[in-house]
């Protein structure tokens, strides 16, 4: 199947239970400098929802259960997709409208097969509730991150997809983001965590740009695009692999 048939395909719905932990809305305030517990502690890798942190920011979290999707089809399509606008509008169409990466890291990114992890720097443009933002991503490893690599292996999370996020080339940073993949039986599940606003210096700014809609709108967002994701990569995996 081509990318221009899976953008006509129909997006997924958000499951009823995720609603209805949204409409709960309880999950644990777990601070940035705290995130290698969620590595290891079953409860909080099952939290669904967002939450107004101490000093005026957001926490959220969501999950994907992810079956039959292996890390190195993760590993490939974070490097593959950045490459063409049309391979970042199929994860989300409506909402994701294009994508770039930084001039310096094409050698990187136009190799012909799929090559080991490096930092490389992404500016995506999409919508987050009803705000469309050119956003700069600067992915960077788990481990200048935070992740501890011992934790990683003893929890058996295979990848962490992270880093930090800005917008406006960066005149705004503004949230720290990461992507849990941890290995089960039949595939993987992710565990997603946003701290949004964390980086943001300007308190003033904060209040007015980080607020509980765009909280709700971003558990909401992260969770269609990787159901779809779930869908298609398999399709788009075995053919442009």
């Amino acid at each position: 199947m081509e990318i221009k048939e899976l953008l006509k395909k129909p997006l997924p719905l958000i499951p009823p239970e995720i609603i209805n932990s949204l409409i709960k809305n309880k999950i644990t305030k777990t601070p940035f400098d705290q995130k290698n517990d969620i590595l290891s502690d079953v409860e909080l890798q099952t939290e669904i929802g967002y939450v107004k942190m101490d000093d005026d920011t957001y926490l959220v979290s969501m999950i994907c259960p992810m079956p039959g999707i292996t890390v190195e089809m993760i590993d490939w399509w974070f490097w593959w997709h950045p490459q063409e606008k049309e391979r970042y509008q199929v994860w989300f169409p409506g909402e994701h409208y294009g994508i770039g990466y930084s001039k310096n890291q094409k050698e990187y990114f136009n190799q012909k097969l799929c090559p080991p992890f490096q930092n490389n720097t992404q500016y995506p443009l999409e919508k987050i509730g009803n705000v469309k933002l050119p956003l700069r991503i600067d992915f960077i490893t788990p481990e200048e991150f935070g992740f501890s690599k011992q934790a990683m292996e003893e929890n058996n999370i295979q990848r962490i997809v992270c880093g930090h996020v800005g917008a406006f080339n960066n005149l705004v940073k503004h949230t720290e983001m990461a992507h849990i993949f941890k290995q089960t039986e039949n595939g993987l599940f992710m565990i997603s965590r946003f701290w949004l606003g964390r980086t943001m210096k300007n308190q003033l700014l904060r209040k007015l740009i980080i607020t509980k809609d765009m909280a709700k709108g971003m558990a909401e967002h992260c969770c269609v695009e990787y159901r779809n994701l779930c869908e298609i990569l398999p399709i788009l995996y075995e053919k442009y692999k």
